[in-house]
C-alpha cells in the first residue's frame, strides 16, 4: 500500500510594486470618499465620480500586478539577466542608477509586474509622490490657482519639458480653464489659500 506524499501549499508571489500601488489608490479613494459625504448632492457629485473612477482603476493596477507573471529572481550578484553567462556584468558599481533602469525598461516596456523594489526603479514614481504631496501641501497655503500652476509647472520638468512657451501655454491655460469654469460656470469658490485671503 502506497502512502501519499504530501504536497506543499502554492509558495505565495511577493507583491509587485503594481499591487501595492493599486491598493493605495483603493484605500485613498475610499478615505477621500467618505469625506464627501459631509457635502450637499450637488457639489459632491464630481469629486465622487472622479474618487469613484480613481478606486477601479486602483483595483485593476492592483488585479494587473496579481495576475502578472512571476519572474525568476537574477543570480545574486548579476544585475543584469539577459546577459550572457560568464560575461562581465552591464552595470558596474558606480554606474548611473537611471542607466541601469533605462536598460531594463528597454527589456521590459511593460514592467509586467515583476516585483523589482530597488530604488533605481522606485525612484522616479517616489519623485512623482513627492510633487503631489507638495501640491497637497501648497493648496492651503497659497490656494488653489497657485498651487495647481506650480503643480503643473512641475510635474511638466519631471517629465523632462524644457521649453517655456509649452510651461506658460499649459500652466496658464489648465489656469485659467479651471478658474473660469468653478468661478463662473459652476459658481463654486476655489480655496484662496491663507496667503490670498
Amino acid at each position: 500500500m502506497q502512502t501519499p506524499t504530501p504536497t506543499r501549499p502554492p509558495r505565495r508571489r511577493p507583491l509587485t510594486p503594481d499591487t501595492v500601488l493599486g491598493l493605495v489608490l483603493v484605500v485613498l479613494s475610499a478615505v477621500f470618499l467618505a469625506a464627501t459625504f459631509g457635502l450637499s448632492a450637488e457639489a459632491a457629485a464630481w469629486p465622487r465620480g472622479v474618487l469613484l473612477a480613481l478606486a477601479a482603476l486602483g483595483a485593476a493596477i492592483a488585479v494587473r500586478g496579481r495576475r502578472a507573471p512571476a519572474r525568476p529572481a537574477p543570480p545574486a550578484g548579476d544585475a543584469d539577466p539577459s546577459r550572457a553567462p560568464g560575461a562581465a556584468p552591464s552595470a558596474e558599481p558606480g554606474t548611473d542608477a537611471d542607466a541601469v533602469a533605462a536598460a531594463a525598461e528597454a527589456r521590459d516596456p511593460e514592467g509586467a509586474g515583476d516585483g523589482d523594489w530597488r530604488p533605481a526603479v522606485l525612484r522616479r514614481p517616489a519623485a512623482a509622490l513627492g510633487i503631489i504631496v507638495a501640491y497637497v501641501a501648497l493648496l492651503e497655503v497659497i490656494g488653489f490657482l497657485a498651487a495647481t500652476g506650480l503643480y503643473l509647472l512641475a510635474h511638466l520638468w519631471f517629465n523632462g519639458v524644457r521649453d517655456w512657451r509649452v510651461f506658460a501655454g499649459v500652466a496658464v491655460g489648465v489656469v485659467a480653464f479651471i478658474h473660469f469654469l468653478f468661478a463662473y460656470e459652476l459658481s463654486v469658490p476655489l480655496p484662496a489659500g491663507m496667503l490670498f485671503e
